[in-house]
C-alpha cells in the first residue's frame, strides 16, 4: 500500500528520536551555497551525498528566501528544481521524503499532482493565494488536497524587508501564537500532518534567534503538539555572535553545536546545510 506524503511524514516523526532534513538549494542567489548545485549533475551529487548521510528529508529549494532576495515567478521557479526532484524521485529509497520549500500554489500544485513530494514547507505559511487551474488557493489547499505533510514557518514582514527592524514585545510568546493560529488554518482547509518552525532568521534579530533556540522558546514550540523544525545552519546571526566567522560556511562547527542543544531541548527536525558526517554528528 502506498502512504501518503501526510502518512510518511507522521511516521518519521514517531519512529525517529530526531530527523535531519539535508538542504538542495537550486538557486543562483541563496546565501549559503547559491549556484552551486543549479548544474544537473551537481544536484544529483549533492542528492546522492545526503542520503548516503542519514538524511530523511530533502529539501528542495527554487527561490531563495534570503534577505533582499528577488521575487522568482512560479514558472522559474518550477523550472529550477522540477528536472532534479523528478531524478531525485527515481533514485533516491522509499523511506526518503520530498519536501519542497516554496510559498507558491502553482508550484506545489504542479509537483503534487504528478505526486514528485511529500511535504511542502512554506515560509509564508499558507498566506499566499495564487489561481491554481481556476481556484483560488494556498499551499495549504495544496497540501490537504494531495494529502501532504505540510510545514509552517513564521517571518515577520518578507523576505525584502524582514530584517530592517524586527520589533517584538514578547518574540517566543508572538511567535507561538502566529504559529497556533497557522495551524488552525491548515487544519481547518484538511491538512493532516503538520511540522513547525519558528524561522531562525526570519524578521528576528539576534537577541531573537537566541530567545527561541532556547529551552523556553522550544518548550514553548512543543505546547502546539507539533514536531517542531529548526534551521539555523550557517546564519547571519552566528556570524554576529562570533565575528571572525565571517563566510557562511565557517560556521559548519557552531552550526553543529546549537543544533544538537536544539535536539537536546527536544527539537525533531535539523534542517541543515551541512552532512552530519562531516562533524561526527548522529542523527538517529
Amino acid at each position: 500500500m502506498n502512504l501518503t506524503g501526510a502518512e510518511k511524514l507522521n511516521n518519521l516523526c514517531s519512529e525517529h528520536k530526531n530527523i535531519w532534513m539535508g538542504i538542495v538549494n537550486l538557486t543562483p542567489d541563496s546565501f549559503s551555497d547559491g549556484g552551486k548545485y543549479i548544474d544537473n549533475k551537481c544536484a544529483l551529487s549533492r542528492i546522492d551525498s545526503l542520503v548516503e548521510a542519514g538524511a530523511k528529508i530533502l529539501d528542495f529549494g527554487g527561490a531563495s528566501s534570503r534577505p533582499n532576495a528577488a521575487y522568482v515567478n512560479p514558472e522559474e521557479e518550477l523550472k529550477r528544481v522540477y528536472g532534479a526532484i523528478v531524478e531525485a524521485r527515481k533514485r533516491i529509497p522509499a523511506n526518503v521524503l520530498i519536501s519542497l520549500d516554496t510559498y507558491s500554489p502553482i508550484v506545489a500544485h504542479k509537483l503534487a499532482q504528478e505526486g514528485l513530494i511529500d511535504i511542502v514547507n512554506d515560509i509564508f505559511s499558507g498566506l499566499r493565494i495564487e489561481n491554481v487551474m481556476g481556484v483560488m488557493c494556498s499551499t495549504a489547499h495544496v497540501a490537504a488536497q494531495y494529502n501532504l505533510g505540510y510545514i509552517i514557518m513564521h517571518m515577520q514582514g518578507t523576505p525584502k524587508d524582514m530584517q530592517v527592524n524586527p520589533v517584538y514585545n514578547s518574540c517566543i510568546a508572538e511567535v507561538t501564537t502566529f504559529l497556533q493560529e497557522r495551524i488552525q488554518y491548515a487544519e481547518q482547509c484538511g491538512v493532516k500532518t503538520i511540522a513547525i518552525d519558528p524561522g531562525i532568521g526570519f524578521g528576528k534579530s539576534l537577541e531573537n534567534n537566541l530567545e527561541l533556540l532556547s529551552q523556553e522558546g522550544i518548550d514553548s514550540l512543543l505546547n502546539l503538539k507539533k514536531a517542531v523544525l529548526i534551521g539555523l545552519s550557517r546564519k547571519t546571526f552566528l556570524g554576529k555572535l562570533y565575528p571572525e566567522l565571517v563566510e557562511p560556511f565557517s560556521r559548519d562547527h557552531v552550526s553543529k553545536q546549537f543544533e544538537i542543544k536544539c535536539l537536546e531541548f527536544g527539537a525533531k527536525i535539523i534542517r541543515s546545510h551541512i552532512l552530519p558526517s562531516e562533524l561526527n554528528l548522529n542523527i538517529e
